[in-house]
């Protein structure tokens, strides 16, 4: 019981993690959006990508590097019903919104992916949100419960643009997440953690 209220506690000062099912590296494209495929993405403009999202992402400067490619990828089903281990909402029919992919090649070398979604729609009340989600996010696996972030290592609690953020560091490569409003992103690269933060706290 201390265990769990610490734990509480610790993850409701951080921003939301969007519910979803156990992240499968063989199918989803990071720990934080396992409501889309990898195999999902499709190649587009960024017009198009707009016009689909209703909503303008942030990128990277050309300082920084180039852009390789835009694609999107759309949540199939939209609205399925994901299970959370909490007794007064068990089970959640959420509204998942397209994810837009750009990928970069930065002028330091390597490459960089960065995910743009809407936060989906959650039956929960505010007030309950940010601790429902993320207790059940962080909450670990067991015989009753599959864990929110699978077999990825458990993130380290960061800032980025003055904001929460979870940083997922696997001695491989990094994955960052962070929410800005309604809007959330999800940096991938192997790029040094020195020039993540700095090309994160640089998007336009």
């Amino acid at each position: 019981m201390t265990f769990l209220a610490a734990l509480s506690l610790a993850v409701t000062v951080f921003g939301q993690v969007p519910p979803g099912v156990s992240y499968n590296p063989g199918k989803h494209p990071n720990a934080i959006v396992t409501y889309i495929k990898t195999k999902d993405f499709k190649k587009t403009t960024y017009a198009d990508a707009k016009k689909v999202t209703e909503f303008d992402p942030l990128g990277l400067s050309e300082k920084e590097g180039k852009l390789q490619s835009i694609e999107i990828a759309l949540p199939n089903p939209a609205t399925p019903k994901i299970a959370l281990p909490n007794d007064e909402f068990p089970l959640i029919k959420v509204e998942y919104f397209p994810v837009i992919r750009q990928t970069y090649q930065l002028k330091s070398g390597g490459v960089l992916v960065l995910d743009a979604f809407k936060f989906p729609r959650v039956p929960i009340p505010m007030n309950d949100l940010t601790g429902i989600l993320n207790n059940a996010a962080f909450r670990p696996g067991d015989k009753y419960w599959k864990a929110r972030f699978g077999p990825a290592t458990v993130p380290e609690r960061v800032s980025v643009r003055g904001l929460a953020a979870l940083l997922f560091d696997d001695n491989h490569e990094f994955v960052l997440f962070w929410r800005e409003g309604t809007e959330c992103y999800v940096i991938k690269t192997k790029a040094p953690r020195a020039d993540l933060f700095r090309i994160a706290a640089d998007l336009l």
